[in-house]
């Protein structure tokens, strides 16, 4: 029999959450809680500073001067990765449909995580925008507009809004459920995979069609943007909850994921890397073979060749060279069936995708400039400080549902009625 500490209330299952998540780790994991949070804390301040420069430093200039965005590269690092982890939430649907779609005991058991990833993700997502507007209380100026319909931009906050509470519903439901040692009900996976997995493409496709739509950045005028996005997310998000898996395997005793999750999620990884870099392929085909558009092909050469800006091509020919080596792992049986082999195909495939999607993507499309001009863009030491910092609020926001989770799993799946069935 489970022991019950806690309620039958939602209210009870909030508690759990917090205690679970807070107040039941070992020494490393507080560790690593403290890191994540200073680490936070210092984006936070540099990025609040830098707002008030002038009054600090009793200087003409503060905010987005400190960064190494202009009137010419509009975008840079913090959009960058926006882009990166809106497809890494987008992709925790997988687990969602082996569980719920396919009826697999194995991703049942997990499909948590991926819910909890989803709503970490999408927490970086918006402290990122909200780095990149500068300052937040501005936009507030554009609320009584909301919704206009007619904007890319709107249609881009009403579906991460909506996958956003859809998963802290979905974390929140399956959590109650599990640490009562209760099977989740009919009623709520059918609904709820019925209505997620459209959101889930959505967010990353609306993503695409921001780009996609500007027509004075010529590189990104194609239609094969939002299927790219789309591709190489279902390649980096379930490997980052692989790696997830293979650590709670590791710290949490007694937690075991189906080596069957790990075979089928390797085959997803694959399969979406190779039609990445099949989109890749055909959109170098397209700019050298026929392109008309002298502007397109002078911004591809940026990318291609880094004439302006080297760290471009090598991060382009990194996530061709990586994504290539993570597909062949994959099809070695002695490496994709051994927990270090795994590990690697992971951190390959993530490397691999940030390469393809964050600075690779924005940058090349600024430089050059509407009117010919060559403006590099280098990130500042400011930048890489408040970036970093919101990605270590987010990963913490992770490790705490993540650790709430698997304990109401191991409720349920290992010393209850599941661990039976």
């Amino acid at each position: 029999m489970v022991e019950r500490r806690y309620g039958s209330s939602w209210l009870d299952t909030i508690k759990y959450i917090i205690y679970e998540g807070l107040f039941t780790g070992g020494k490393a994991y507080y560790l690593a809680l403290l890191a994540l949070l200073l680490m936070g804390a210092y984006g936070l301040y540099v990025w609040m500073f830098v707002q008030h420069a002038p009054i600090f430093l009793n200087s003409r200039y503060g905010g987005m001067y400190l960064t190494g965005m202009s009137d010419s590269v509009g975008w840079g690092m913090y959009i960058a990765f926006f882009i990166y982890w809106v497809g890494v939430a987008a992709a925790g649907i997988v687990f969602g449909l082996g569980a719920y779609a396919f009826n697999h005991k194995g991703f049942k058991k997990i499909a948590v995580l991926g819910e909890a990833q989803a709503v970490a993700s999408l927490i970086i997502v918006l402290l990122l925008i909200a780095v990149d507007v500068g300052r937040p209380l501005r936009a507030m100026i554009l609320m009584p507009q909301l919704p206009n319909l007619h904007s890319m931009l709107d249609w881009d906050f009403i579906v991460i809004s909506s996958y956003l509470t859809i998963n802290l519903i979905g974390y929140l439901v399956t959590v109650h459920y599990y640490r009562q040692d209760k099977p989740l009900p009919l009623k709520f996976t059918v609904p709820f995979i019925i209505i997620a997995a459209p959101f889930a493409i959505g967010i990353h496709t609306v993503t695409g069609f921001i780009s996609q739509a500007l027509t004075a950045r010529p590189i990104w005028n194609s239609p094969l943007l939002a299927p790219r996005y789309v591709a190489t997310a279902f390649a980096a998000g379930p490997a980052t909850l692989l790696l997830a898996l293979a650590l709670a395997e590791k710290y949490v005793k007694g937690f075991k994921v189906d080596p069957d999750v790990y075979k089928k999620t390797l085959l997803v990884i694959a399969g979406a890397l190779v039609v990445g870099l099949y989109f890749t392929l055909s959109e170098t085909q397209e700019i050298y073979w026929y392109t008309t558009e002298p502007l397109k092909r002078a911004q591809a050469n940026e990318l291609y060749y880094g004439y302006h800006l080297p760290y471009l091509a090598i991060m382009f020919y990194l996530w061709i060279a990586f994504g290539v080596a993570a597909v062949l792992l994959t099809l070695i049986p002695r490496v994709r069936n051994s927990r270090t082999g795994l590990i690697l195909i992971s951190v390959l495939t993530i490397i691999a995708v940030i390469n393809e999607k964050t600075m690779t993507i924005v940058v090349p499309a600024y430089v050059p400039d509407s009117l010919g001009r060559y403006i590099p863009y280098y990130p500042t030491p400011v930048e890489y400080a408040i970036t970093l910092g919101m990605h270590a609020l987010g990963i913490a926001v992770y490790l705490v549902l993540a650790k709430a989770a698997i304990e109401a799993i191991m409720t349920h799946y290992f010393r209850g009625s599941g661990a039976h069935h």
